[in-house]
């Protein structure tokens, strides 16, 4: 086979309607912005896209055309198992998904961004992940991040290959991320983009705020194990006033309170328990220091004891 006709075989295999039966495609905003170059209209020459078109230059004019109608074809995002899963190059909001318009292919080829440019001189994005709350899961790359971390039902994979970062890829319906490590630098990244092994991860910097939509009112949660779940309106909001006076977040505590100490039943004939039975228990698991609180059941308990 001819190296040109290898070459067109490369892009045909991927067919976005499935023809080839071997991957889908979706259009990304550097893929079309070779389409426009290809189709005569006026692009910035800048990442990456003039060593795209130094690989052109030996291909004849019927290749550009076939490579140009290619393109053309790639819808802006597929929905898979029952419109359980969406893909898209930059992600997807909940109510533009399974349509067809210019609104939502510019979301799925750019994302959501302000218009504005940020220090590094790239386009101002808003991070749309951290309000998702739809049923399909969104898996989406576009902008690169240290590793694939899910947030909201929503996955990015883009974990930087070409800056030496890794290639990830999900399995589905699995839900199973698979990485590989770039073999080396490509190209270097304008903006940081690697992090403490230790940081947050997305969805725990998300969960640090919540949004009291989400708690008020009926609502229906998706189990694994039970099948969906009904929480009544009323149930919630007693929930919510019990929680909101008394819960704290576990990262502004120095330690867990304890509840009641992992001990067996005491020997002793006049009680249930006994420190003892604590003490030996602690030095049998090489515990060296306890901490003790008083407990207020145990107080009113105490308090109601004849002496």
């Amino acid at each position: 086979m001819r190296p040109e006709a290898a070459r067109r075989r490369g892009f045909q295999n991927c067919d976005g309607n499935g023809k080839s039966g071997r991957g889908f495609c979706v259009l990304g905003n550097h893929d079309e912005k070779l389409k426009r170059y290809l189709d005569g209209k006026g692009v910035k020459i800048a990442h990456g896209l003039q060593e795209t078109l130094d690989s052109l230059k030996p291909e004849s004019q019927e290749f550009r055309g076939e490579l140009l109608q290619w393109l053309d074809a790639r819808i802006s995002h597929y929905v898979f198992d029952g419109g359980k899963l969406v893909v898209a190059h930059a992600g997807l909001k909940e109510e533009m998904q399974g349509r067809a318009s210019g609104k939502v292919r510019a979301f799925c080829l750019f994302g959501e961004t302000t218009g504005e440019t940020d220090e590094w001189g790239l386009p101002e994005r808003l991070d749309w992940a951290r309000e998702y709350k739809g049923r399909a899961a969104v898996v989406y790359g576009h902008t690169p991040v240290p590793r694939a971390v899910w947030l909201n039902n929503t996955l990015n994979l883009d974990t930087g290959c070409v800056f030496g970062g890794s290639l990830t890829a999900l399995r589905w319906p699995e839900r199973e991320i698979v990485s590989v490590a770039a073999k080396q630098v490509y190209a270097e990244s304008v903006r940081p983009i690697w992090t403490s092994e230790n940081a947050l991860s997305a969805q725990q910097q998300h969960d640090d705020l919540l949004d009291i939509s989400d708690y008020l009112g009926k609502r229906l949660i998706e189990t694994q194990l039970a099948g969906n779940v009904t929480i009544r309106a009323e149930n919630s909001a007693a929930a919510l006033e019990v929680m909101s006076r008394f819960a704290a977040d576990p990262k502004w505590l120095r330690y867990l309170p304890p509840t009641m100490a992992p001990v067996a039943t005491s020997k002793r004939a006049d009680a249930l328990e006994y420190p003892d039975g604590a003490w030996d228990y602690f030095r049998g698991e090489g515990v060296q220091t306890v901490i003790c609180e008083e407990k207020h059941g145990f107080a009113r308990h105490r308090r109601g004891v004849p002496r």
